[in-house]
């Protein structure tokens, strides 16, 4: 995993404020769908050459895995999570690709599931 850093800070705000345009007929999630909105990104952490996490909230991870190595994208330049409608949901990852880097290239996004919660701590 990428440590949090300045840099992380930096990647979330410009994250959070590259995908906060929306439709402004996306205001509600889609019915029935486990989604976030783009715009509530708080950061990151790769996983692996396929697999980055992003923190949603204060409780919720999502992964989306990608076919191209998720190393090679410069993380602290502005990068971009984007869909047509402005909410992320989990699935295929259809429409969903992260833009960003230099040359700007854009990254499709083939898969999204909500990560595992911490196992719970009984007795």
């Amino acid at each position: 995993m990428v440590r949090w850093s300045l840099l992380g800070a930096l990647f979330a705000t410009l994250l959070t404020l590259g995908a906060c345009a929306t439709p402004a007929d996306s205001a509600t999630p889609p019915s029935g769908r486990d989604c976030f909105a783009s715009r509530s990104i708080l950061g990151y952490s790769i996983i692996d050459e396929h697999n980055v996490t992003v923190h949603v909230g204060a409780s919720r991870d999502y992964i989306l895995t990608t076919n191209w190595n998720a190393r090679n994208l410069n993380w602290s330049e502005a990068i971009v999570l984007r869909s047509p409608t402005g909410w992320i949901c989990t699935g295929n990852g259809l429409g969903v690709d992260v833009t960003g880097g230099r040359p700007t290239q854009t990254y499709p996004i083939t898969g999204i599931a909500r990560a595992p919660g911490p196992a719970p701590q009984g007795s």
